[in-house]
């Protein structure tokens, strides 16, 4: 079935959608409306227009993908980031960076990952992660 998921041949409207890189429909609601996590989203609204070129992702997503850093990191920012589960450890990575840089930096401490996870407009837990605690 994640095979399936991963290869992008979906049904339906999905399969022929110009956004189908960025989005993918629901696969639930596919299964639940059509029996099919491959078939179409019926709940979606878009109507793809035929010929459409393909839109890709504006950035690399690194869900589930290792990622090499490209900056410095300190030793406790290093051990941190061990910490962040694996499957999204690239995505922090290449954002805590992509904020250093942002910021002028050539450095990923500490201190700049809580300054980044106290600036996050929602935390659903109400509280800091495991990853980011000190104790």
């Amino acid at each position: 079935m994640f095979h399936d998921l991963r290869s992008g041949e979906l049904g339906g409207k999905c399969g022929c959608c110009s956004y189908r890189k960025l989005c993918g429909g629901c696969r639930a609601r596919a299964y639940a409306t059509e029996g099919d996590y491959l078939a179409q989203d019926g709940g979606c609204s878009y109507e793809p227009v035929e010929g459409e070129p393909l839109v890709d992702p504006s950035r690399e997503v690194t869900y589930g993908m290792s990622v090499t850093a490209e900056l410095s990191w300190t030793p406790e920012a290093q051990e941190r980031i061990q910490r962040v589960p694996s499957f999204v450890r690239g995505v922090v990575v290449k954002r805590l960076e992509d904020y250093a840089r942002g910021q002028g930096k050539t450095e990923v401490t500490a201190e700049m990952m809580q300054e980044v996870r106290r600036a996050m407009p929602i935390d659903f837990s109400k509280r800091t992660p495991f990853f980011m605690r000190d104790d």
